[in-house]
């Protein structure tokens, strides 16, 4: 006998447990499916006859829980036994009707109406009960915005009036998007009256929409008003009533509806895009009602959001407010007009009386960005995830900022999760690839490692994270393994069809470094095409390393192809932009890594081919791209003064009459004297003469021509006055002699060459580079000579290392030389040159 198996009774078969569904009540028959009609009821009570709701019904995001029509004209006794069909075609007259919505549903119904409010796809929105109305809030991605809607009941229509409208991101007013955002919602039901959403009859609509669709007529509602509108624990309940009072508004009610009388047609014209006729009704308003804080704020929001207002917009807010009580609006104000600090504190304490976290969180976004120290905005971005941790822009902040700080475990966590909020293969190997590149950038290259490996797991043909794990194992000094994987990331970008030139440069420059295989490395470089972005840096590779190779032929083709593409690239801006161009477009923020580049390229032809001419023309290049590098223009000025043709120097004028200096400025030049006598020299003044009124001369006669004077014999001549004439062989021969201002030039009292002068006045300038005499007696003796480009380099230096008096000084002679330098590089055909010092000459000050 089996176990269990009673006496007399057979034994069940074998077969599967009843389901527990089974078990319960109603036989686990499948649930009876909702009917979409409205059940109704007959009510009999004092002495009249009414159809009732008989159970609550959905009408949209809408729940109708009651619903009473009286019948009218019925005597009693009456037949009911045909129940609500036999009364379905009596007119009744509405007595009650008792609505209400949940804050979720309602915003599941909405969202799909708001698509393209704030972004492209339907945003995120929260519809949740306050006092006296609602807080709507609807976030796509950075962009948030938030405002409360005060209803105000009238008899039979609803009043939705949006304030306190703000938001980050914005593309439009807030205020005009909050009337924006209500009128999608509403449709075809509501309308804009004066800056308040109006829900025409909302009774009659409810009642035409219920009653025919249970078969019965719909019923009067002349005389229906709503009585009570409550928001309470996520849910919003609205009755009408026969008869009833109007409800009492609340505080927030009659504020609004105060300011929408005020503010009515402002609003209406910044919904229809009018912003410059808005501001000017916003203005009118303002005259009303003087610093109105709601209006005020609009106006404000508007002027913000055209651009360029801030400081008017700024006035307008402190009128009617502190800037730092203004909430997201004293914020951006703050920002635009330089004020980080108060725009800091504004921003946090908006975020922190924002009731809507994701919008709160963007703030502490936004305030993060605003602090210099690395602490604070890590404090700030911790307060926004814990506002809003599902805002991906605010988690990859804290990330670097994690990383700023060497928080590698916090930086981590962060990563993942990401990657676990992430959807998909594809964005989850997004995400995995971001941090990895964060990671290596930062040089901790085993975390990196192991975050392009969890990449490759999603997308293991992906040649860009095969070529970022190959970076990261070659900085951990796994070199060969990284050529290896370079190698394979350049086969995979070949057979997909992806560019692979950075590739190619990777590759170049592994096969240069690591195997020190310079031909194959150059015929790397040499397949990167002109006009893609890395090819300048590919030209000054091979450049390189055809100089390493000792093909300086192939190295001069290249660093010269190098060149031709900057200068193309110059001449197209020149072309398109005119002579308002901008420096160092069309490179951009490149514009710097391009000048470097140039300055290599200068050196490798000045250092290994000898071709200053070469080299110039590259620095030239590269000081149109970065005119106030110091390190280029002295490269410049040097490799130019190299290649200076000589100078023949000027003859010397005929000597006229001196002009005696009211005030002196002496200015000493050593002059090598013979030590042939046992006196000791002493430095002899040049000093002029006591004036004495000359005499009238009956005839004008020429001055006698002096004769030429050896200037080898200078050190063998002794010293002399200014106005004498005599020769005292005997006097000691001075070692320095002292030049008064505007007095007779040594190469006239002496016959000494400006050439010799030059080099006297240079040594004294070394000595004491402070002395500004001597700096503009050698300039006025470079002039003399024509030495042009050492003039320029010594007027700059003077430029650099003077006060503003020396500068003031200094600037119209370095417009002159500036302007001949210009001159004569465009007589003798170098343009480019030319354009270079007209470039300079441009950026001279005034």
């Amino acid at each position: 006998m089996a176990a269990g198996q009673r006496r007399g009774r057979p034994a069940r078969a074998l077969g599967l447990a009843p389901s527990i569904r089974a078990l319960a009540p109603g036989g686990g028959a499948a649930p009876r499916p909702p009917d979409d009609r409205p059940v109704l009821r007959l009510a009999v009570s004092k002495g009249a006859l009414a159809i009732e709701l008989g159970e609550p019904f959905a009408l949209g995001p809408l729940r109708v829980t009651e619903l009473v029509v009286r019948l009218a004209g019925i005597r009693f006794p009456v037949d009911l036994s045909g129940g609500v069909a036999r009364f379905r075609h009596r007119r009744g007259q509405l007595v009650r009707l008792s609505v209400e919505a949940q804050g979720t549903e309602l915003a599941v119904w909405a969202a799909p109406r708001l698509r393209g409010l704030l972004g492209d796809g339907a945003p995120q929105l929260i519809i949740a009960p306050i006092e006296d109305g609602a807080l709507v809030a609807l976030r796509s991605g950075e962009t948030a915005l938030a405002f409360d809607v005060a209803v105000a009941p009238g008899e039979r229509a609803l009043r939705l009036l949006p304030e306190r409208a703000r938001g980050i991101g914005l593309a439009a007013p807030p205020h005009a998007l909050a009337l924006q955002a209500l009128s999608m919602m509403a449709g075809t039901h509501g309308r804009l009256v004066e800056g308040a959403i109006v829900l025409d009859a909302a009774v009659e609509r409810i009642v035409r929409l219920l009653l025919p669709a249970a078969g019965a007529r719909a019923p009067a509602v002349d005389g229906v008003q709503w009585a009570v509108v409550t928001a309470e624990a996520g849910r919003f309940r609205a009755e009408g009533a026969l008869g009833a009072a109007p409800p009492a508004l609340g505080d927030r009610a009659l504020r609004a509806l105060e300011a929408a009388e005020l503010a009515g047609a402002a609003d209406e014209l910044a919904f229809a895009g009018g912003l410059d006729e808005a501001r000017r009704a916003y203005l009118a308003a303002l005259e009303r009602a003087p610093r109105h804080p709601e209006i005020s704020s609009r106006l404000a929001w508007l002027d913000l959001v055209i651009g360029e207002r801030a400081e008017g917009a700024l006035s307008t807010v402190v009128d009617a407010m502190p800037a730092v009580d203004a909430g997201l609006l004293g914020g951006a104000l703050l920002e635009a007009v330089g004020d980080h600090d108060g725009a800091f504190s504004a921003l946090a304490r908006a975020a922190h009386a924002e009731p809507y976290g994701p919008l709160a969180a963007l703030a502490w976004l936004r305030a993060a960005a605003l602090a210099d120290a690395v602490d604070v905005r890590l404090d700030a971005l911790n307060l926004g995830v814990a506002r809003a941790p599902g805002i991906e822009a605010l988690r990859w902040a804290r990330f670097h900022a994690r990383l700023d700080v060497a928080d590698v475990r916090g930086a981590l966590a962060d990563a993942e999760h990401l990657e676990a909020s992430a959807r998909g293969a594809e964005a989850r190997h997004a995400v995995s690839r971001r941090a990895a590149e964060a990671f290596l950038a930062r040089g901790d290259v085993a975390d990196a490692r192991v975050l392009f490996e969890r990449a490759l797991r999603y997308a293991p043909e992906s040649p860009d994270v095969v070529a970022g794990l190959a970076r990261s194992l070659r900085a951990a000094g796994e070199g060969r393994r990284a050529l290896d994987l370079l190698a394979r990331a350049r086969a995979l970008a070949a057979r997909s069809g992806a560019p692979a030139c950075a590739l190619d440069l990777e590759l170049g420059r592994g096969l240069a470094e690591i195997a020190g295989d310079l031909p194959a490395a150059i015929a790397r470089v040499r397949s990167v095409p002109p006009g893609v972005p890395e090819a300048l840096e590919a030209r000054l590779l091979e450049g390189r390393w055809c100089a390493g190779l000792g093909d300086l032929g192939g190295a001069s083709v290249a660093l010269g192809r190098l060149r031709d593409a900057v200068e193309l690239a110059l001449q197209g801006r020149a072309d398109d932009a005119g002579p308002a161009r901008a420096r160092g477009a069309p490179f951009g923020d490149g514009a710097a890594a391009v000048a470097a580049l140039l300055a290599e390229a200068a050196e490798i032809e000045e250092r290994t081919r000898g071709d200053l001419l070469a080299a110039q023309r590259q620095l030239g290049l590269a000081l149109r791209l970065r005119p106030r590098d110091p390190g280029i223009t002295a490269a410049f000025r040097r490799v130019s003064g190299e290649i200076a043709p000589p100078v023949a120097p000027a003859p010397a004028a005929p000597p006229g009459p001196v002009q005696r200096p009211r005030a002196e400025q002496r200015i000493e030049v050593h002059v090598a004297a013979p030590r042939r006598r046992t006196i000791p020299p002493e430095p002899v003044v040049i000093a002029p003469a006591p004036i004495k009124p000359p005499p009238v001369p009956r005839a004008p006669a020429s001055p006698p021509k002096p004769a030429p004077i050896d200037p080898g014999t200078i050190d063998e001549m002794p010293t002399l006055d200014g106005s004498d004439t005599s020769t005292d062989l005997t006097a000691p021969i001075p070692s320095s002699v002292t030049l008064a201002e505007g007095q007779v030039p040594l190469a006239r009292v002496f016959g000494v060459d400006d050439e010799l002068l030059a080099e006297r006045l240079a040594d004294r300038l070394r000595a004491d580079p402070a002395d500004q005499g001597v700096a503009m007696a050698l300039a006025d003796v470079l002039e003399r000579l024509g030495r042009d480009l050492d003039l320029l380099a010594l007027l700059s230096a003077r430029m650099e290392e003077g006060d503003d008096a020396v500068r003031l000084e200094v600037a119209p002679r370095r417009r002159d030389v500036l302007a001949r330098l210009a001159a004569r590089a465009r007589a003798e055909g170098r343009d480019s040159e030319a354009e270079l010092y007209e470039m300079l000459l441009q950026s001279e000050p005034a």
